[in-house]
């Protein structure tokens, strides 16, 4: 198993914070990093239509057998989570707007926010954070958010522990859950019944331009190294931090986990996704992303 990596080259490390304004905490609680004003502003500028339509046009990963492309309006709160990679290039997450005090933090990957190194050692930045909701095929018909904060937890390498919380600057003076509504969000739960896991997959037939669907039966597993939920969707690489909701109406559900890493075949063709549980570390993330 391997995690998704640049979108569109699915399954190796992803993402990173960009150009943080404060140092990471050290402590064993959160990881918190924050982002300039400045920065933000720069992220907002970088991003235009033609340059989000144009990150996955090199997707190389075969189209998905499983899941289909979503139909109709977006779900609430799910969005397209774009940044540029130091060194890479752009790429993409995806991430879910979630109720919080601040009425600005959405939930993905901590892979997609944090980045790891190089086959060289060099460590991976990122810049040009922006989330942007119900986006669709170069239109962000709900605005472009750029990301003030980031946090996660303090093991954030490691599968188990491997969510984020992002905290966005207001665009406008509106904040995302006003503008996108959200996707309530549960910890330490084990849901019965089918998981919908939505994602801007970036196979051949999305390329990350589209929201993807997959309704599938989550399993719970311990491998010794953690707890965390195993499905069987194929989407590519882009998909990570996109959630699993349990009772999803075609609107809302509650989201219990986000796309982690997943298998690939020897045609390239994801096998399975893997998400964490999403217990007391993950409430302690979101309980301070939410307070920011």
């Amino acid at each position: 198993m391997r995690r998704f990596s640049r979108a569109v080259l699915v399954f190796v490390t992803v993402a990173t914070v960009g150009a943080p304004a404060a140092v990471a905490d050290t402590a064993p609680g959160p990881v918190v990093d924050t982002v300039t004003a400045a920065d933000q502003a720069a992220a907002l500028t970088y991003w235009t239509p033609e340059r989000m339509a144009a990150v996955g046009q090199d997707a190389n990963v075969p189209p998905e057998r499983l899941a289909k492309p979503w139909v109709g309006a977006a779900p609430k709160g799910v969005g397209r989570f774009f940044f540029t990679e130091e060194p890479g290039g752009d790429s993409w997450c995806t991430a879910t707007a979630v109720p919080s005090v601040n009425r600005d933090t959405v939930v993905t990957a901590s892979h997609c926010v944090h980045p790891g190194f190089t086959r060289n050692d060099t460590e991976i930045k990122a810049k040009n954070i922006v989330f942007v909701p119900a986006y669709d095929r170069g239109r962000a018909p709900k605005g472009v958010f750029a990301a003030r904060a980031f946090v996660a937890p303090a093991e954030h390498y490691l599968m188990p522990y491997d969510m984020a919380m992002v905290v966005l600057a207001t665009q406008r003076g509106k904040h995302v859950a006003d503008a996108t509504g959200t996707q309530r969000i549960a910890f330490n739960t084990k849901p019965t019944g089918p998981a919908n896991m939505l994602g801007y997959s970036g196979s051949t037939l999305a390329r990350g331009e589209f929201l993807m669907r997959c309704t599938v039966t989550a399993t719970f597993f311990n491998n010794g190294a953690g707890d965390g939920w195993q499905t069987p969707c194929d989407m590519a690489g882009g998909s990570s931090g996109g959630p699993y909701l349990a009772d999803f109406d075609g609107r809302t559900g509650t989201i219990f986990s986000v796309v982690s890493r997943g298998g690939l075949d020897d045609d390239l063709h994801t096998t399975n996704l893997e998400g964490p549980t999403m217990g007391d570390a993950a409430k302690e993330v979101y309980a301070e992303a939410s307070a920011m």
